[in-house]
């Protein structure tokens, strides 16, 4: 009876071998241990992100794309979050931070200042260190826009900010394990919030990271009392399109990488009313499998897609035609097929290396 049952187990565990083996192999692997609405309101920000850097300024459309992209993101960040509990963990998140977020960031800024030198009409060696003080400066600044002449660094400031209220987020909850840290992040919050308005930038975005901070810390809220919130979820999120859709017709809206927070709460409020909003969209959409399969899949690469639409500037001649909405068809395009070619030959490579260990193995 016994070895009956150890050779039953050994036949599941093959099947099971060999299901996990093709669930590996797949070129297009959509991981249903993760939440999918949350990757499905990734993906969806994600592409709201590279238009609103196309369409024009000042538009509705950029205006209400604005209102809750980035604080959406921040929000899911705080939503997945683990804060660390021991030190350890507080250096593992540490180096994980840097190799993801930090290296990355340096990577496309040393490829940016490659292509900008090939792309100019001078090859010496001073112009290229001209470009690269430039970006120097613009990596210290780690700003959205331009501070005290120097650069922006673009889009990346986001990685910086993400990093940085991660990591302050950490320090709090080991450095203070008994205390009210919510008051603590509410500060801080404030802290930037004030800093924003009165033009009291600081490196290394640290400024827009204070506001991050509230963003994650409102997520791990949302996160702990998601029971109460799915329960009034209907009424919630009515009252959450009233107050945004309200905010988005007097022009109040929050603008991070600009430092534009109007009237300082309402502005968060608003931010997280669209962001709700969307998220609770993105859950119906769930029911959907056919079209909710591909943003989810999306979501799941918004840093890939992310890092390559902060590229793409550089040769803004490909994607600029003569209406707003081909172009951002048309920039949109070329951000997904370079991201997904660079994810093919990764995906490939993964499998490669994954059936070779196996290999080895036997």
């Amino acid at each position: 009876m016994t070895d009956e049952y150890h050779t039953f187990d050994r036949q599941t565990d093959r099947q099971t071998d060999r299901q996990t083996d093709r669930q590996t192999d797949r070129i297009f692997n959509v991981d249903l241990n993760r939440v999918g609405w949350i990757d499905v309101a990734k993906g969806i920000a994600i592409v709201l992100v590279i238009i609103g850097h196309t369409v024009q300024f000042g538009g509705g459309t950029r205006n209400f794309i604005f209102s809750f992209h980035m604080p959406l993101f921040f929000l899911l960040s705080g939503f997945t979050y683990k804060v660390a509990q021991d030190w350890k963990t507080f250096k593992n998140h540490l180096k994980k931070g840097v190799r993801h977020l930090i290296i990355p960031c340096i990577i496309v800024s040393c490829i940016g200042i490659i292509v900008q030198w090939g792309m100019g009409h001078n090859y010496s060696g001073q112009a290229l260190w001209i470009i690269v003080k430039q970006m120097g400066n613009a990596l210290w600044w780690a700003s959205g826009v331009g501070v005290n002449s120097h650069p922006a660094a673009g889009a990346i400031w986001f990685l910086f900010s993400l990093f940085w209220a991660k990591t302050i987020i950490d320090g709090i909850s080991l450095l203070f394990p008994d205390k009210n840290k919510e008051y603590i992040y509410m500060f801080i919050g404030l802290l930037g919030l004030a800093l924003g308005i009165k033009h009291k930038w600081l490196p290394q975005n640290l400024d827009v990271t204070f506001v991050t901070v509230l963003f994650i810390y409102l997520g791990m809220l949302w996160k702990r009392y998601i029971a109460a919130i799915q329960e009034h979820e209907n009424i919630l999120f009515l009252c959450a399109v009233a107050f945004w859709l309200c905010c988005l017709n007097f022009d109040v809206y929050i603008e991070m990488a600009g430092r534009s927070y109007p009237y300082l709460a309402i502005s968060i409020i608003e931010a997280v009313a669209g962001s709700f909003a969307v998220c609770c969209f993105c859950k119906a959409l769930m029911a959907n499998v056919k079209l909710s399969l591909p943003i989810q899949f999306i979501g799941m690469h918004t840093l890939l897609i992310f890092l390559i639409h902060h590229m793409d500037w550089t040769v803004h001649a490909l994607w600029q035609t003569n209406t707003m909405w081909k172009t951002c068809t048309l920039r949109i395009v070329i951000v997904f097929l370079v991201s997904f070619v660079i994810y093919i030959v990764n995906r490939k490579g993964e499998i490669y290396r994954n059936r070779r260990m196996k290999v080895e193995r036997k």
